[in-house]
């Protein structure tokens, strides 16, 4: 199958750097898949799962935040926080989603925050869970 370059950026480290045959990208209004010949795009990242399929298998890791481009048939992506799957803790996990599930109130000041770390947790989840 076809290929193409992948990096992903944090602001403190390459965390990957390869080629994939697709990717699954938790863009801010969706998922988003990406394969050889993606006509160029910029979007935003949101908080979710991010999957590569790479010729030894698929690869997860948790992204939150920051951009991805497609061009000349390579994606970037820019974030603000990526952690490989392999990485993430599934009781740590479920005390963060407990955590801010226990914090959901009417206050609507804290519910932005509130809401960003349901999100981080539930992704967290679902990247351990697609792991196996």
């Amino acid at each position: 199958m076809a290929t193409f370059r992948c990096s992903i950026v944090t602001p403190s480290e390459s965390l990957y750097e390869g080629h994939v045959e697709y990717a699954s990208v938790p863009a801010y209004d969706g998922q988003l898949g990406v394969m050889t010949g993606q006509s160029p795009l910029l979007t935003r990242l949101g908080t979710g799962a991010l999957r590569l399929d790479t010729s030894e298998g698929a690869r997860w890791y948790l992204v939150d935040g920051g951009f991805a481009q497609v061009q000349d048939n390579a994606l970037t992506l820019l974030t603000e926080f990526a952690k490989p799957g392999e990485s993430l803790d599934r009781s740590e996990a479920e005390a963060e989603l407990a955590e801010a599930n226990a914090r959901v109130t009417g206050d609507e000041a804290d519910q932005a925050r509130v809401e960003a770390d349901q999100r981080r947790a539930y992704a967290k989840l679902e990247v351990i869970r697609s792991r196996g």
